[in-house]
């Protein structure tokens, strides 16, 4: 259930009671320097979704999740990053909790060092 070709599945719990739970996949996770990119086939309905990376220490968060969003200013590609949740860490992976979803269907976790002194902790330009 985890890797696929590199990648790492992005899936959804879908709980039919307290015993049973099914795993829908609705996308794929690629590491990046400073985290994961995630690849989004479908919105998850309940805001959540697992990033089942068992092989990689990544530690418990919280993650910054952002999506980028690229437009043309003055005739050049620029990137702004916008942040869309919080991953934490969970015994096989992530756990992304959503508070917007991606309308380009791409979303960022950032595994951040600690913050610099004098860094403000929510910019974004410095994260990437």
């Amino acid at each position: 259930m985890s890797k696929d070709n590199g990648a790492f599945g992005v899936f959804v719990p879908v709980e039919v009671n307290e015993e049973k739970t099914f795993w829908n996949r609705i996308g794929a996770a690629f590491v990046n320097s400073k985290g994961f990119t995630l690849l989004l086939d479908a919105i998850p309905a309940q805001a959540r979704a697992v990033v089942v990376a068992e092989d990689l220490a990544m530690g418990d968060g919280p993650f910054k999740v952002f999506t980028p969003v690229e437009y043309e200013k003055d005739g050049e590609r620029k990137t702004r990053w916008t942040r869309i949740g919080t991953a934490l860490g969970n015994k096989k992976g992530l756990t992304v909790l959503f508070n917007a979803y991606p309308t380009n269907g791409k979303a960022v976790v950032v595994i951040v060092e600690e913050e610099k002194e004098g860094e403000k902790q929510d910019d974004v330009i410095d994260v990437f």
